[in-house]
């Protein structure tokens, strides 16, 4: 038969303590040691400015390019990565664009003729009325 042991609240908060150093020396920094490999380097304040200074650059020349084809009021609307896809949208909203200027462009119809009265009278089959037009414009 086994014997009841009574451990007192200090006893076993130590058996704890004990337990968890020994699992965090060998569990847990191993584990964590492996993740550091894995970490991403820290960037130096160089790197970083650097970087920043790149990025100011790429939107500067999408800036540029975007005003040289005279699409700057939408440079809002590009998020881009490179040169290749940034052409790209810049010559399919150039598409767009010049197919709105077409549709929306004056596009006469035949209800917007000029009708004077010898047309007028032409519409009707009045021919004595077309030829009154006629002599009425020679002797004004």
């Amino acid at each position: 038969m086994e014997e009841n042991q009574t451990f007192t609240q200090e006893q076993v908060n130590e058996l704890l303590e004990q337990e968890k150093s020994k699992w965090e020396s060998e569990v847990l920094n191993p584990i964590q040691t492996e993740l550091a490999k894995y970490k991403p380097a820290e960037k130096s304040d160089a790197e970083k400015a650097l970087e920043q200074k790149q990025a100011e650059l790429w939107q500067k020349e999408i800036q540029l390019t975007l005003k040289s084809e005279g699409l700057e009021a939408f440079a809002d609307f590009f998020q881009v990565k490179d040169t290749d896809e940034l052409t790209a949208k810049v010559k399919k909203l150039k598409e767009i664009i010049n197919g709105m200027k077409i549709d929306n462009s004056y596009k006469p119809d035949n209800g917007h003729k000029v009708s004077d009265r010898y047309s007028q009278h032409e519409k009707s089959g009045n021919v004595v009325g077309m030829i009154e037009s006629k002599l009425a414009s020679l002797f004004k």
